[in-house]
């Protein structure tokens, strides 16, 4: 797993309200009884600094900083103030290295006051770990725990500096910290966190555990290659059955899984050997379009097989929905919404897969619950789906295969969540 992960928005924690709001007080606000005051020539410098700087005149703003800076005899809290306000300005400009240096000075300074010491650490955190500074990140995130001060973002800033120093225990133990802290508050996890905990539970050898949080990880970001890496999995199963590799690939295929154009001819070769003519006509021309396939030799015999029964299979296909739909037994009916499927025709499938299942069937007792839950997913009928797979069971690559599907589902049905408009209060 390569050491780089999605970082927070760190600039938006920083400034988190609106675009003028401030990170520090001005000099000439009120302080507590027991806070020391600047000095008069350093209070008269940092004004003019921020009063340029609420009007956007940052070189004056830095000007009136260095003349603060130059003045001789400054306190402790002299110096965290003068940070406090070039913190604010470098920030404003977006120079995220000055500002970094600022806020370790603070953090790191004896006169820090105890009422701003965590938003401080905060912000020396995030900062910190914008410039890499790995080991000032392990030192602030440990000393916002003391205060309890850490909530789910920082929680994974912190087991990223963990990770990044070699320390894959407490990497682990902060990202858990932070999916837990996400979990509890209806959020979701944050994708760094999650591949953190998945990279610990692989070192360690615990691959259960790492599947289990790939499969987290595919179902809150829906990403291509986790989707891709999960159905590797579902595929190495001992002892599958051609017809759950088929769903498997049927799967790469609606994910957009990272699709190679072996995964193309072989699911092609698969469907071909079931009789699904057109199913292996589509996957074949897809590969060929993305460039996957050569339209030569191996995939040219391939086509030319499959758009020969494909033309057989499209002039019978109305006698064998006829002669399903007259049968006693489901077993035509499920045959015939398995072939649907190669026509992308999804709804005739479902429907075709119902009155298999409304007969009953022996030959394979879980096939119609099956391709009935991937034709209603497809369809974009998520729940539906969810709720025949989850009456399928049989063999490993059976289960696992539905399992994915499921996952499938889910994710599906978060994305649609996530992309409705708020209800009107």
């Amino acid at each position: 797993m390569k050491k780089t992960f999605a970082r927070a928005a760190f600039a938006a924690a920083l400034l988190c309200t609106s675009a003028g709001a401030a990170l520090v007080a001005v000099p000439h606000a009120a302080y507590a009884a027991d806070e020391p005051k600047v000095s008069r020539d350093v209070g008269k410098a940092l004004q003019a600094a921020v009063e340029a700087a609420q009007k956007k005149d940052f070189p004056t703003a830095l000007a009136n900083i260095k003349t603060a800076q130059a003045v001789s005899d400054k306190t402790p809290f002299d110096d965290f103030k003068i940070n406090e306000i070039l913190a604010y300005i470098a920030i404003n400009q977006q120079d995220y290295a000055t500002a970094d240096t600022a806020y370790e000075a603070m953090a790191d300074s004896p006169a820090m006051p105890e009422d701003s010491a965590k938003q401080t650490l905060h912000n020396a955190l995030l900062l910190a770990s914008q410039e890499k500074h790995w080991p000032k990140v392990v030192t602030y995130g440990a000393r916002l725990d003391t205060l309890k001060a850490m909530d789910e973002k920082t929680y994974v800033v912190l087991a990223q500096a963990y990770y990044m120093t070699n320390d894959m225990a407490n990497a682990q133990t902060a990202a858990q910290k932070s999916i837990d802290l996400a979990k509890a508050a209806g959020h979701v996890p944050e994708q760094a966190a999650l591949q953190i905990v998945m990279s610990a539970d692989a070192k360690a050898n615990n691959q259960a555990a790492a599947l289990q949080t790939l499969e987290q990880l595919a179902v809150y970001y829906n990403a291509p290659d986790d989707w891709g890496k999960l159905i590797d999995v579902g595929l190495s199963t001992p002892h599958i059955q051609e017809l759950d590799a088929l769903y498997f690939y049927r799967l790469r295929f609606l994910a957009n899984a990272n699709v190679t154009g072996e995964d193309y001819s072989i699911a092609a070769g698969i469907a071909l050997h079931l009789g699904y003519p057109a199913e292996a006509k589509s996957d074949l021309e897809k590969g060929v379009s993305a460039g996957a396939l050569s339209d030569r030799g191996k995939t040219a015999a391939q086509m030319a097989k499959a758009s020969s029964d494909t033309r057989m299979d499209e002039h019978s296909l109305s006698a064998f929905a006829a002669a399903a739909q007259r049968a006693k037994s489901g077993e035509q009916a499920v045959k015939l919404a398995e072939d649907y499927w190669g026509y992308g025709r999804y709804a005739d499938a479902a429907a075709a897969a119902q009155e298999g299942i409304a007969k009953g069937y022996s030959k394979d007792p879980t096939e119609g619950q099956f391709i009935l839950g991937a034709a209603l997913i497809a369809q974009g009928k998520y729940a539906d789906g969810r709720a025949a797979l989850a009456k399928v069971d049989g063999s490993a690559a059976r289960a696992k295969a539905a399992h994915l599907w499921d996952l499938y589902a889910q994710s599906k049905m978060q994305q649609t969540a996530a992309a409705a408009p708020a209800k009107a209060q």
